[in-house]
């Protein structure tokens, strides 16, 4: 086992060879996992030494290595992590900062970073991650990689620490949809029997309008291919879901849920052990975690799953919703600092990330484009449970309308 140097911007935490069990649809296939997922007789680190300094080995590995292993892939090593997986950013203050190949002066995005770094330099051909609030598809888009979030409770998390619960999912970022498809195939247990009927895909225009214009501009003529080769239309969020929601409101709500977890996962931990943290960790868990009121709690998950319950609906109808994955380009690695933190970038992405989030569907993030040599990821949602042809519809969308751009 090799360890890398905390400031080094490399991906991984550790390099260790692992061979398959056995051959699969995943052979000769290299890949990584996140510093959250259990690995037989190594710690699991989380990305915090506090984590590293209280807690065990595991004894088993986690069953999505276990999958993979047994289908032809090639473990290759565990990917740095933003600490405790809590942040969307990808900036670990113990670890160092994964790269971002593609747009070196800036961010990778969190908390899944070094798995999104590890695909994106070529260095794996797939990585696993998790996503709780958008921590693969803002790496994945940010890095300029395939990423995908799939439905809720659908890939097992037996063996990944958890964060929140009720929205900790295993998530996947690839090198092309070819391969993303492949490891979805193997982690859902799932084949898919492709239909001749194609969804209409749906343009969310309440993001598009908060998105920047950077984003705005590069999305423009994938846009325009989606509209001359797919059946479409354009429809406020309020419309789709015959709901009165706007997106500072799906922030809270998101917000609010995943501090109460978040609290109820790192608590007791906090209390008794008083573990090393870094000061943004320490002040988050201090100041929404901690400090989250409980008291309103049946209206929010009330709330919760009327939108769901909506969306999904929509969705079932033959739509898919389409919009940026995330609303502003990757900020430059100089302005992370405390105040940029205590901004608006991470409420931005987080009420966007919330439609997923909030509705348990899958959604899988595509690299369409560049804006100022920063990558742009363009997102589509799919039903409920409908995550094969969500990736068959991508890879039709990738094939007709960017890969010729």
């Amino acid at each position: 086992m090799n360890s890398f140097n905390v400031n080094f911007p490399d991906p991984f935490i550790t390099t260790e060879t692992i061979n398959p069990y056995s051959e699969g649809i995943l052979n000769d296939l290299s890949f990584a996992i996140k510093d959250n997922i259990d690995i037989k007789n190594q710690t699991t680190g989380y990305g915090s030494p506090g984590w590293v300094e209280t807690h065990d080995k595991p004894v088993v590995n986690a069953i999505c290595l276990e999958q993979l292993l047994c289908e032809g892939g090639i473990f290759k090593g565990k990917t740095k992590s933003d600490e405790l997986a809590y942040s969307l950013v990808g900036v670990n203050s113990f670890y160092g900062t994964p790269i971002n190949p593609k747009a070196p002066d800036r961010i990778p995005g969190g908390s899944s970073s070094g798995s999104a770094s590890a695909v994106a330099s070529g260095l794996v051909d797939f990585a696993i991650g998790t996503d709780t609030g958008g921590s693969v598809r803002v790496p994945a888009s940010n890095c300029g990689v395939w990423g995908c979030r799939p439905s809720h409770g659908a890939i097992s998390v037996a063996g990944v620490l958890p964060l929140a619960p009720s929205f900790d999912t295993v998530g996947i970022l690839s090198q092309n949809g070819q391969i993303l498809e492949k490891v979805m195939h193997v982690l859902l247990a799932e084949g898919y029997s492709k239909s001749s009927a194609v969804p209409s895909v749906c343009f969310v225009d309440d993001v598009f309008q908060i998105s920047d214009e950077a984003i705005v501009q590069a999305t423009r003529t994938i846009k325009k291919k989606i509209t001359c080769n797919f059946k479409n239309q354009t429809l406020k969020l309020s419309e789709i879901t015959a709901l009165s929601v706007n997106f500072n409101e799906l922030f809270l709500q998101l917000g609010f849920l995943l501090s109460t977890e978040i609290w109820n996962t790192f608590g007791s931990w906090v209390k008794t052990k008083k573990p090393k943290l870094s000061s943004g960790v320490e002040f988050s868990l201090s100041n929404y975690a901690e400090s989250a009121s409980r008291n309103d709690i049946q209206k929010i998950l009330s709330t919760k799953k009327l939108f769901q319950n909506n969306l999904n609906k929509f969705l079932y109808a033959g739509n898919v919703l389409c919009f940026p994955t995330t609303v502003d380009l990757a900020p430059r690695l100089e302005e992370i600092t405390p105040d940029f933190l205590a901004g608006e970038y991470v409420p931005r992405a987080m009420c966007v990330n919330a439609i997923s989030c909030l509705s348990c569907a899958p959604q899988i993030t595509v690299p369409i484009a560049e804006a100022n040599g920063v990558p742009v990821g363009l997102s589509f949602i799919a039903g409920y449970g409908q995550d094969m042809m969500l990736i068959d519809f991508c890879n039709k969308i990738f094939n007709q309308c960017v890969g010729d751009l």
